[in-house]
């Protein structure tokens, strides 16, 4: 089997696109180039292929950012940090009224919807420096500009 040296920092880019328990760089780097070649033409897998038209409509799950907040409450009410699946399952309890149908269905992947827009909502958060992005991996950590966007939009 081939192997490639990649820097620290694609790694850890790599590690934030990757499902927990499920996904190995070369899952990941295979979805990636999978969605690429999608995007530019190419024959994608049947498999990808069946994932996309799995994809929900617009305006039928809630936009991402409906996550932001909640998130933000689950970690500041423990204390700044939560192990991932803690957080998710909170997340999913304060969100129970709101979610649409759509949000509670299974994905390609067995998960559930909500469950899966949670973590991309995390990785959104983390890019902006809401959540840190140097905590341990499976524990999610509210940063102090994490906090001020909670008291100013929660």
């Amino acid at each position: 089997m081939p192997s490639i040296q990649i820097s620290k920092r694609t790694y850890t880019r790599l590690q934030n696109q990757a499902q927990p328990f499920d996904d190995t760089p070369d899952s990941v780097i295979g979805r990636l180039l999978d969605r690429f070649e999608n995007d530019h033409g190419s024959e994608a897998p049947s498999a990808e292929r069946d994932r996309e038209r799995a994809r929900a409509q617009v305006g039928t799950i809630l936009p991402e950012k409906e996550y932001w907040i909640p998130i933000l409450q689950v970690l500041d009410d423990r204390g700044g940090r939560a192990p991932s699946v803690e957080a998710i399952d909170r997340v999913g309890e304060l969100m129970k009224d709101r979610l649409l149908d759509a949000d509670r269905e299974e994905i390609s992947t067995g998960e559930t919807r909500w469950r899966n827009r949670t973590q991309f909502a995390r990785l959104r958060m983390k890019e902006r420096g809401l959540l840190a992005s140097d905590s341990p991996r499976g524990i999610w950590e509210i940063t102090d500009k994490g906090r001020t966007y909670l008291d100013e939009n929660g």
